[in-house]
């Protein structure tokens, strides 16, 4: 008799409706304002409109939902068991987990992390500041740690002594020349000097005249040194010839010659002093200015 009672109660829970809607209804039937619920049961009013709303992940546990939905049960007049019963029936402990519960579980296998990755990027954002200011580049500071050269400081090296050779090999080359004009006025004068027939003085007298004409050109006009007092970028075209860049540390004195003149890109202006043959350029700008300039000038 009591299976067969249990049956009759719980068809009074139509099966097309969920319980939510039902419990809702049947307070709405009865005139029932929620607050009356509440002040009755002693359950707050957002686990009823949870209840109501069929929203059981915003509910506490499975026992706590029990619990709710008996009390308001026997408030409404409706059979606590069969209430339950369909609640049991129609939903699962995935659902009427909390979520706040889920948010636990998952964070529950790395604890550390929470603790250790915000605290990482904190030193990593001061340690960014601080080499900021310093004007500091991290590779250069990671290299110099382990002892040796960054990749953009060896290309600069070899690059610096590859225009260095070249600039020693033309002065070499300048001065040689040099030499053989003076001792091939030696040898004109010597020539001229002793009686020898005069088509050999001739013939000898002619030669380094016409070396001497062709070898002018190639003597320097123009020399271009520089201090650095800080560090400085720079782009450099001499003679109208292809651009080459430098990145130049404090107490270096670089040195270029030209024909024709020099067209420099500087990318700061107060770190690094230019003098053309000897004679100061001048102020070129401010810390940290970008600057083009032309020498000579005009």
């Amino acid at each position: 008799m009591e299976k067969l009672s249990l049956k009759k109660k719980e068809k009074e829970i139509p099966e097309d409706i969920s319980l939510g809607i039902f419990l809702k209804k049947s307070r709405e039937e009865r005139h029932i304002e929620l607050d009356e619920v509440v002040e009755a049961t002693r359950i707050r009013r957002h686990n009823l409109e949870a209840i109501e709303n069929d929203e059981w992940s915003k509910l506490p546990s499975q026992v706590f939902i029990k619990g709710f939905l008996k009390s308001y049960a026997e408030f409404l007049g409706l059979d606590k068991e069969t209430v339950i019963h369909h609640y049991l029936r129609t939903s699962s402990f995935e659902k009427t987990t909390p979520e706040a519960l889920k948010k636990i579980r998952l964070q529950s296998g790395r604890p550390y992390l929470i603790i250790i990755i915000p605290v990482l990027v904190l030193v990593l954002i001061v340690a960014l500041i601080y080499l900021n200011k310093r004007n500091i580049s991290i590779t250069d500071k990671v290299f110099q740690y382990l002892g040796t050269q960054s990749p953009g400081e060896k290309m600069e090296g070899i690059a610096e002594k590859e225009d260095n050779k070249e600039q020693d090999e033309r002065e070499k080359e300048i001065l040689l020349l040099e030499d053989e004009v003076v001792v091939e006025a030696v040898n004109k004068t010597t020539l001229k000097s002793k009686p020898i027939d005069d088509t050999i003085v001739l013939e000898d007298s002619t030669i380094p005249m016409k070396r001497e004409e062709e070898k002018k050109p190639l003597l320097p006009r123009l020399i271009l040194t520089a201090n650095v007092k800080s560090r400085t970028w720079i782009a450099i075209s001499i003679d109208d010839t292809s651009v080459k860049e430098y990145l130049f540390q404090p107490g270096q004195t670089p040195r270029w010659t030209a024909e024709k003149g020099f067209n420099i890109l500087v990318g700061n202006a107060a770190g690094i002093e230019f003098s053309l043959n000897g004679k100061e350029v001048g102020n070129l700008g401010d810390q940290g200015q970008v600057v083009r300039i032309k020498l000579p000038e005009g």
